[in-house]
């Protein structure tokens, strides 16, 4: 089955031309949703993708990501946890490609962690779909890593972590950050990792993750850390954090599926290994074209 899928996301735009999981064809721009106005995303689409849709007029289209945000091509309301393929698909959210074809948005999702909480994704839920988990745990790393909890192939629930979110703010806009320096020292990764487990409450004295962060700028200040340190010493630390988090989560935990690039999932892999923790890896764009793939097979025929 041949279809056409953008994702697209705040910053990039990529598209495929997909055979099942084969990659026939793909485009790639800068132009992600953060870069262009109301109406624009429509030209871009067609821009890239126009040639395909003249070449294959019965292919299904599906756009995923941030496209389907409020800064996105049409708003898509999120469909509900527990979802699969099925589910995801009847909430597909329809835009005039012309000429009587349409493309389909995928929502994301929305789940409710703990009474009363709330947590979104977009995107993230189609890499979960095909990451060949069908009872398991996910962690799709990325600048909001999402642990994710899969049942008979289908998501059950999720939580977010700020984890790069929060890195880049701190290395880029705080006091405890800007002193860092490159080339960086690799190791100091580990060190972090230090810091975080002493901040897990059954190991160590739990300061709290604010207290541990200005650790590392007294560190610094005081000499006892260098600044090639303090970069990967940050991003240790908080991933740390985030790893102490799933684990209270998922008691008992044995093995995570990371979708992540490999250097990424190698620092998961470092971190996860220190609690006992295997780590199976896949790539994301291989994740997202096979849950791609899944929710196709639910797309109503043109």
């Amino acid at each position: 089955m041949r279809f056409i899928v953008a994702d697209w996301g705040t910053t990039r735009f990529r598209a495929y031309l997909l055979e099942d999981e084969t990659v026939l064809d793909m485009v790639a721009s800068d132009e992600g949703v953060s870069h262009l106005r109301p109406g624009q995303h429509r030209e871009v689409f067609f821009r890239h993708c126009g040639q395909w849709l003249q070449a294959e007029p019965e292919a299904p289209v599906l756009l995923v990501g941030m496209v389907g945000s409020r800064e996105g091509w049409v708003e898509a309301p999120y469909a509900h946890c527990p979802a699969g393929p099925e589910e995801i698909a009847k909430a597909l959210v329809a835009v005039d490609l012309g000429g009587n074809r349409r493309g389909h948005i995928v929502p994301g999702l929305f789940c409710e962690p703990a009474p009363g909480a709330a947590d979104v994704m977009r995107g993230e839920e189609t890499l979960a779909l095909g990451s060949g988990v069908a009872d398991g745990i996910v962690c799709a790393a990325g600048t909001h890593p999402k642990w994710i909890v899969m049942r008979e192939g289908r998501i059950e629930r999720f939580a977010t972590s700020m984890t790069g979110e929060m890195y880049a703010l701190l290395r880029e806009h705080s006091m405890i950050g800007r002193p860092a320096t490159e080339p960086e020292d690799p190791r100091g990764f580990d060190l972090g990792l230090d810091a975080a487990e002493r901040n897990n409450p059954d190991k160590g004295r739990p300061m709290g993750l604010l207290h541990l962060l200005f650790e590392a700028r007294a560190a610094v200040v005081s000499g006892r850390m260098g600044t090639d340190f303090l970069g990967p010493y940050l991003s240790g630390l908080l991933t740390g954090d985030e790893i102490n988090g799933a684990l209270a989560s998922h008691p008992g935990l044995e093995e995570v599926t990371v979708l992540a690039d490999s250097h990424r999932a190698e620092l998961y892999a470092r971190a996860l290994a220190r609690h006992g923790v295997a780590v199976v890896t896949k790539p994301p764009r291989d994740a997202l074209i096979a849950g791609l793939g899944r929710i196709v097979r639910h797309v109503p025929p043109q």
